[in-house]
């Protein structure tokens, strides 16, 4: 019996990383790579089961496994003991927000956005009522400057920030409203934000996920090298196991939670008895440097908001 439920743990996990590992356009592979930490896990209880049944090929099997599994999540978690230099250049608070087809506690969000000093917050989800909910709230007073594109279910998105806004700009090809604009700051800089929220590959077919996926990595490899800072944030409804994510991170974007050593920050689903199990919003940046990564409750949301307090490299 012991065997038998250690092989069981055994593929559940082998699973897993083979999930993380392949670049599939089949849902099944694609749900597994976002459970894939959870599913590698298996391994642990695997070898002990195997070896207090004294089965010693399914043990060494599932430390194989075990070892494989870490050494996937280690990149996560070792800029954790680096030591980084002090930051420099001007400092940056930004947040990203799902706001669950505009019904979440519009004020609730203001008082997180002044009790943490963001700066720029990018939303998911703003539907006009939304929309009309978070203007009536005292967002737009600490964060007077938007830039939004509402649309039904949880199509809409949107940038506000505490500076001007200048060169907005909504991008087609994407199902859900992907936006950009440049943050024109006090000290005459300026950081380009964009906006995103990829389609699920779940419930919906994958093709919609895996081509607009495709298409975000290739607009944001064309951002020219000089642009300055970059900051991407949104529900890009991937995690770091998924291999279209992970491309991402392939032309100078840092992802600020990997960055930081911070590893797993779930933020869905935030709605439920048990605590969120999966990272799918991210923070994103080029010439700029993370310092402070959290999650934050967002009432009446099914998803957690992240933050981070950056730094511009400033231009040599």
């Amino acid at each position: 019996m012991l065997i038998s439920v250690s092989i069981l743990l055994l593929v559940v996990a082998l699973g897993g990383l083979v999930a993380r590992s392949v670049n599939s356009r089949r849902q099944p592979v694609i749900v597994a790579a976002a459970l894939a930490p959870w599913l590698m896990a298996a391994a642990l209880p695997a070898a002990v089961l195997a070896a207090v049944a004294g089965a010693w090929i399914p043990c060494t099997a599932a430390v194989v496994v075990l070892g494989a599994a870490v050494a996937t999540q280690w990149p996560l978690y070792r800029a954790r003991w680096r030591r980084r230099p002090p930051a420099t250049g001007p400092g940056l608070r930004v947040m990203q927000a799902n706001i669950l087809v505009g019904g979440a506690d519009p004020e609730a969000l203001a008082a997180s956005v002044d009790r943490l000093g963001i700066e720029i917050l990018t939303v998911c989800e703003v539907t006009p009522e939304g929309l009309e909910r978070i203007m009536a709230s005292r967002l737009p007073q600490l964060l007077p400057y938007h830039y939004c594109s509402t649309g039904e279910v949880g199509d809409g998105t949107g940038i506000w920030s505490r500076y001007p806004l200048s060169d907005t700009r909504r991008h087609d090809g994407f199902v859900t409203e992907l936006l950009s604009a440049s943050v024109d700051l006090p000290d005459g800089g300026s950081v380009l934000v964009y906006a995103v929220h990829p389609v699920p590959p779940w419930p919906r077919d994958p093709a919609d996920w895996l081509r607009e996926m495709e298409l975000l990595r290739q607009m944001l490899a064309k951002v020219p090298a000089d642009a300055g800072p970059v900051v991407v944030a949104g529900d890009f409804n991937a995690t770091a196991d998924h291999r279209p994510y992970r491309a991402l991170l392939e032309a100078d974007y840092r992802d600020v939670a990997i960055s930081t050593g911070s590893g797993i920050l779930p933020t869905y689903a935030a709605d439920r008895w048990y605590p969120p199990v999966i990272a799918i919003d991210h923070i994103l940046l080029r010439d700029a440097d993370p310092h402070e990564v959290h999650t934050v409750s967002l009432p009446g949301s099914d998803h957690r908001g992240i933050w981070a307090a950056i730094t511009l490299r400033e231009k040599s």
